[in-house]
C-alpha cells in the first residue's frame, strides 16, 4: 500500500484544481493514494506552514522578475532548512510565464517564446474545444478543461516541458541561487510532478 502526502502553497485556482486532479488520477484505492493539502498563496507561507510532509510551491513567473527570483530563493532556503531538520523537501514547481502553457503541453507541443501573459489563452480554447469568449481561469471552465486531461496526458506534458528544457541552449540560462533558469517557455512544476508520479509507481 502507497500513502503520500504533500502540502502545496498554490498561487491560484487553476494550480490548486490542477493538484487535485493529478491526485484523482492516481489513486487507485485501497493500494495507493497521493494526496494534495493545499493552500493559496505564494512560497512566503512556507515560511509558517511548512510541515512534516514534502512541499511544495506552485507558482508562475507572469513577468515579474524580482518576485519570481525570491519565490525560488524561498523554495531553495527551505529546502535546506527542511532537510536539515525533518528530512523533508520543499520543491518550487514554476511556470514561465503561466499554467496555463502547462494544460496546452498535454495535449500538443509548443516551444515558441510570448510577450505577454494572455498568449496562450486562444491555444487553450482551440485545444479543449472551448469558445472565444470563455474565461480560462473560472471554475466551471477549469472543471471542464480538467475532465479532459487523462494520466496519460500528465506523463506527456512531462515528457514535453522535459524537451522544451533540453532545446536550451546554455548561453540562454540565469541562475537564481543554484537553481538554473531558462526565460519562457520553462518550467519547474514537471521537475515536481516527475518526483510525485515516480514515488508512487508510475514512471
Amino acid at each position: 500500500m502507497y500513502r503520500k502526502t504533500y502540502f502545496c502553497v498554490c498561487e491560484g485556482q487553476q494550480e490548486e484544481m490542477y493538484l487535485k486532479h493529478v491526485a484523482f488520477l492516481l489513486k487507485k484505492f485501497p493500494h495507493r493514494v497521493v494526496t494534495f493539502n493545499t493552500t493559496h498563496g505564494l512560497p512566503e507561507r512556507l515560511k509558517k506552514n511548512y510541515t512534516e510532509y514534502d512541499n511544495a510551491a506552485l507558482f508562475d513567473y507572469d513577468f515579474k522578475e524580482e518576485e519570481f527570483r525570491r519565490n525560488i530563493m524561498i523554495c531553495e532556503q527551505l529546502q535546506r532548512k527542511s532537510q536539515k531538520e525533518k528530512g523533508k523537501n520543499v520543491y518550487h514547481a514554476y511556470s514561465n510565464v503561466n499554467i496555463d502553457l502547462w494544460f496546452i503541453l498535454h495535449k500538443e507541443d509548443f516551444n515558441r517564446p510570448v510577450a505577454s501573459n494572455d498568449a496562450y489563452i486562444t491555444d487553450v480554447r482551440r485545444i479543449y474545444g472551448l469558445s472565444h469568449e470563455v474565461n480560462i481561469k473560472e471554475k466551471v471552465t477549469l472543471d471542464r478543461i480538467l475532465r479532459e486531461i487523462t494520466l496519460k496526458d500528465v506523463k506527456q506534458a512531462i515528457r514535453r516541458a522535459e524537451q522544451i528544457r533540453k532545446s536550451k541552449l546554455e548561453s540562454d540560462c540565469f541562475m537564481v541561487g543554484n537553481v538554473a533558469c531558462y526565460g519562457n517557455p520553462d518550467f519547474s512544476l514537471h521537475d515536481f510532478l516527475k518526483i510525485v508520479l515516480q514515488d508512487c509507481g508510475e514512471l
